[in-house]
């Protein structure tokens, strides 16, 4: 089959769930698998699906509740995502992928480990996101302080005018660095559109009781890994995890979106990680 196919496809992990994903490159290649942040869908990695297809098989996927995928009255937490992630990568006979993750996405490749074994995998890449995502400690890496997280899960994602606000100011001021154009805003946040205020809610509330500091750990002390993190915090979030994860290099570039709008120096740094595994 050409390594130039790419195709749009669904897979059922349980009844009346599917999960939709991109599916590009030789089916034979090895295997790598993009998983988006919260709301997103997994169309936000379509610029690594095009450079990368012609070597590997790209999976890019719409994790339960968003994108394309059955939005779902349950399973809408990072240990079921996880399983979701595992039985589809059984479910397309994938050996041995590279997983990636980037923000909230991390939590659900951090479950996947959890779940199925770190050696189930060839590699780990997270982007830009704490294993810890709530931490009282003002040194640590996290998504904000208590006052803020709370702030946002209990008075701004409870009804989609806010969180429309929300994602617009998020977007423009963390994720892109310097002119946004309106285009482009519409483009992005019509990625995380797919998914319903009620679905981001509860993805939110786990995320930020999430943690995943153990796994982190035992993969890089265990697997190829590779930690990307913005630049806007960079001075506390790599400090922190290369003292929580020394073995992990950390690749510091870019706002929260770096894939997206920094492609061609993503997938260098990318490329770099799968063929050296550093």
């Amino acid at each position: 089959m050409s390594a130039e196919r790419t195709e749009s496809k669904f897979f059922s992990v349980e009844p009346n769930v599917q999960i939709h994903y991109w599916d590009a490159g030789d089916p034979t290649a090895p295997a790598l698998v993009f998983v988006p942040g919260l709301t997103f869908s997994g169309e936000v990695f379509m610029q690594q699906l095009e450079h990368f297809k012609a070597t590997h098989r790209v999976i890019l996927v719409d994790p339960r509740g968003q994108g394309l995928s059955t939005k779902s009255p349950w399973g809408n937490d990072y240990q079921t995502h996880g399983a979701d992630l595992v039985k589809l990568v059984e479910g397309l006979g994938l050996v041995k992928p590279t997983l990636v993750g980037w923000s909230c996405g991390n939590l659900e490749v951090w479950s996947y480990l959890e779940q199925a074994g770190v050696d189930s995998v060839a590699g780990a890449v997270t982007i830009d996101m704490s294993p810890l995502p709530h931490n009282e400690d003002p040194a640590a890496w996290t998504e904000g302080s208590p006052a803020e997280l709370s702030e946002v899960m209990t008075r701004v994602l409870i009804s989609k005018e806010a969180s429309d606000a929300f994602w617009k100011e998020y977007l423009t001021e963390v994720m892109w660095q310097g002119p946004i154009t309106e285009a482009q805003i519409e483009y992005y946040l019509g990625l995380g559109a797919g998914c319903p205020t009620w679905v981001c809610h509860e993805l939110f509330g786990d995320a930020i009781l999430s943690d995943y500091r153990a796994i982190a750990q035992e993969a890089a002390k265990r697997i190829p890994t590779l930690m990307f993190i913005a630049e806007h915090w960079a001075d506390v979030a790599e400090p922190w995890y290369k003292a929580l994860c020394p073995e992990t290099p950390t690749y510091v570039m870019g706002g929260h979106l770096m894939a997206a709008q920094f492609p061609e120096r993503f997938n260098q740094r990318l490329e770099e990680f799968l063929v050296t595994g550093k």
